[in-house]
């Protein structure tokens, strides 16, 4: 029964478009061959118990890849160029959330893939990078002991307010045992995104 619920997850739902207007013909077919579906089981498994929790009651309803530059594929139908991201809703394990991986064809037609946080933070990898240091620095307040969080959610809470499109989010960060909340603030400035953290809190 857990393998079966746990195949559901790799299953292909919906198709949406980011920047472009990609046509999901090939790149669906690429999502749906069986070396796409390994990557995808490895990178799963690669996940820590935190992020990602594999019990009989695992429920997903597939994904959703979402389009974010054109791509462009080889006569032999591997993509050379373009970016995507695939999203897995899962729950029922305890932890109800969104698993992101995010993709890029490249000239050698070998595909990137970086796995981001989970839920529906709308900073990009890169940003995410960046705020990881500063959730882990407020997490540590609550937990001083605990030397490996992770970050199992990502909530987006909406924009602060609309002048300089600040946005606001929940991050859940498993700090060994203890769930702690931690509020971020972006704010895009002319140098980039300034990240702010508030008090974290726990939660039981």
């Amino acid at each position: 029964m857990i393998a079966a619920a746990i195949a559901t997850v790799f299953g292909v739902g919906m198709f949406g478009d980011g920047t472009s207007t990609q046509p999901p013909g090939q790149l669906q077919a690429l999502v749906r061959s069986s070396g796409y579906q390994g990557n995808i089981q490895r990178l799963f498994a690669a996940l820590t118990a935190d992020v990602f929790q594999r019990c009989p009651t695992l429920i997903s309803a597939g994904s959703t890849v979402t389009v974010l530059a054109p791509v462009r594929f080889a006569p032999d139908g591997y993509p050379v160029a373009g970016a995507w991201k695939q999203s897995f809703p899962v729950r029922g394990c305890d932890n109800d959330t969104t698993i992101n991986i995010f993709f890029r064809g490249q000239p050698d037609e070998k595909i990137t893939s970086i796995v981001a946080l989970p839920g529906d933070t709308h900073a990009d990898p890169t940003l995410q990078r960046d705020a990881l240091r500063y959730a882990w620095l407020a997490a540590k307040a609550v937990a001083p002991n605990c030397v490996t969080p992770h970050v199992r959610h990502t909530h987006y809470d909406g924009l602060v307010t609309t002048a300089d499109k600040a946005w606001h989010e929940s991050w859940i960060v498993a700090a060994c045992g203890q769930n702690v909340e931690v509020p971020i603030t972006f704010t895009p400035d002319p140098t980039g995104t300034r990240i702010t953290t508030q008090m974290a809190r726990p939660l039981r």
